[in-house]
């Protein structure tokens, strides 16, 4: 995995494209770069209108869990929520299983917050 680490605030808001209804710190937006998931933003953004994600949009925790090249990006309104998404994809190359954070409209790495 990238390094991450160098992360630990962030001094700007990004919009990526037309995702206009999220906006990302400076880890969430070098990780798409550097890793080309930008399929993960278009997720993030295409979800936001479902009433169980607007519910809790206070505090998400997002989970990307790899295995086989594929992969299920869950989000939780915290570590034992019950799930308020859940999409299986066929393949990622994503590298590893993955946790963040979303905050009302941000999305944040975890060493962000």
């Amino acid at each position: 995995m990238i390094d991450l680490d160098q992360f630990s605030g962030t001094e700007a808001y990004h919009y990526l494209n037309f995702l206009k209804n999220l906006k990302f710190t400076d880890g969430f937006k070098y990780l798409a770069e550097e890793l080309k998931c930008f399929w993960l933003c278009d997720i993030l953004a295409s979800v936001q209108h479902l009433k169980e994600i607007k519910d809790n949009s206070s505090f998400i925790l997002w989970s990307i869990k790899v295995k086989d090249s594929k992969a299920i990006v869950t989000a939780r309104p915290d570590t034992d929520g019950e799930i308020l998404y859940k999409q299986e994809l066929e393949y990622t190359d994503f590298p590893e299983d993955f946790e963040f954070y979303q905050i009302n409209d941000v999305i944040l790495l975890k060493g962000e917050y």
